[in-house]
């Protein structure tokens, strides 16, 4: 163990799981550089954060600019330029009419925020959620993640009236094989039905909250059918319809944001990861009518839309706008498949997914992709897992990561798989 692993272990609380002990001097672009000075190419970007690398120079540039100038003042209490131009610019690459931006510091903080506005403004309580989801760890968004039980482990009664229904994940549906993802689809949205009937009533529906692609769950893409599915149901009960963007968002799928992509407009969005640049900085999206019913001062946060993390995220969004980058993720997306095509023949490899630049590698269970993420740290390639059981390696570049360093990295994983493959079970 060294010293530094030794001090953090010292005051920081266990609680908190660890992929690596790696010691972070500095990041430049896709790569990080350790106290020890090994660079390690970040395949990461902190889980879908650092979407044009880290420590972009204009960026970078925005943020010292901004904290000279002014680092907090509170949302509540004055205004100030970077959280009115975030917004401004957010309204010109949502989905149409999702124009009006409420700020928070997080993810969990979204989802927290984008259920009280459904419940508050549809006057309703009930919550459908899906299973495999990840919306954070707060109460309210942990009462929604069921991307692993272990996330509600010793915590007992959390939000009440919130209702699962399964999500339409192919490898892990319940339906006899063969199917596809389109019966796969239909039967998800029948259980749905069912649950309507038997356990909550439709009138009782506040929202239908999912993650158009499951993140933490396994990098699953919900065909379109099954979203627009959903989009006209929540439309038949009164009920609003919520994408969880939080981890698809700004470019990461080859759209803005994922709703684009399979040409469905939800009634409120989350975002945050990326959203930021690398500062905590998370957001509710909707329609401006709606947002006039969610009643004054019935919600706030002291940090929300800070300036500094707001002029992060505005800079942010400019370099991914004119790098053209939302278009790149798929170029990306398609070169990391074609790297990963060598791999198809490992004996304990399931299934090669791609959604934009998210990517999968699942295998048959956690012990290979632990295994393989293990062998590709030793060859200077940072991954992590995903996935119920943490079976899935999913791969998250920059979107302007070098072609060269990519692919690089890419062929180090394949060569790290197959060096790591561990028997087969009896």
């Amino acid at each position: 163990m060294s010293d530094f692993e030794a001090r953090a272990r010292k005051v920081l609380p266990p609680v908190l799981g660890h992929y690596t002990w790696l010691s972070i001097e500095r990041g430049e672009g896709s790569w990080l550089v350790t106290t020890d000075g090994r660079r390690v190419l970040d395949m990461t970007c902190g889980i879908a954060v650092t979407a044009v690398g880290h420590s972009h120079p204009r960026v970078v540039k925005a943020v010292v600019d901004q904290a000279q100038r002014l680092m907090h003042i509170s949302a509540g209490v004055a205004k100030y330029e970077s959280s009115i131009a975030l917004a401004e610019q957010l309204a010109t690459i949502t989905p149409r009419g999702l124009d009006t931006v409420f700020f928070g510091n997080s993810g969990a903080e979204a989802v927290e925020g984008a259920i009280k506005l459904c419940r508050q403004t549809t006057g309703r309580e009930a919550i459908i959620a899906f299973r495999g989801g990840f919306h954070g760890r707060t109460v309210g968004a942990a009462t929604l993640t069921t991307s692993k039980a272990q996330y509600r482990r010793g915590y007992g009664a959390l939000l009440p009236e919130v209702y699962i229904a399964p999500y339409p994940y192919p490898l892990a549906c319940a339906l006899p094989e063969p199917h596809d993802a389109e019966a796969c689809a239909r039967h998800c949205f029948a259980e749905l039905e069912t649950m309507l009937e038997h356990e909550v009533p439709p009138e009782h529906v506040a929202a239908i909250v999912i993650e158009p692609v499951l993140g933490e769950g396994g990098y699953v893409a919900a065909p379109a059918s099954f979203l627009r599915s959903l989009r006209e149901l929540a439309t038949k009960i009164g009920a609003l319809l919520v994408f969880d963007e939080i981890q698809t968002g700004m470019g990461r799928t080859g759209a803005w944001f994922a709703a684009q992509k399979f040409g469905v407009t939800p009634d409120v969005i989350t975002a945050a990861k990326a959203l930021g640049g690398g500062l905590p900085l998370g957001a509710v999206i909707s329609t401006r009518e709606r947002m006039e019913k969610w009643r004054t001062g019935t919600h706030g946060s002291t940090f929300g839309g800070n300036p500094v993390s707001c002029a992060s995220g505005l800079a942010t969004l400019e370099v991914i706008r004119d790098e053209n980058l939302v278009a790149r993720a798929e170029t990306i997306g398609a070169i990391m498949v074609e790297e990963l095509a060598p791999l198809r023949s490992h004996p304990r490899l399931r299934e090669i997914r791609r959604f934009g630049a998210m990517v999968a590698a699942e295998f048959d269970e956690k012990s290979v992709a632990k295994a393989a993420i293990a062998a590709s740290l030793e060859r200077d390639v940072l991954l992590i897992t995903c996935g119920f059981h943490d079976q899935v390696v999913r791969f998250i570049p920059a979107l302007n990561i070098g072609e060269s360093d990519l692919r690089k990295g890419m062929r180090s994983f394949v060569e790290a798989a197959r060096s790591a493959q561990v028997a087969s079970p009896a």
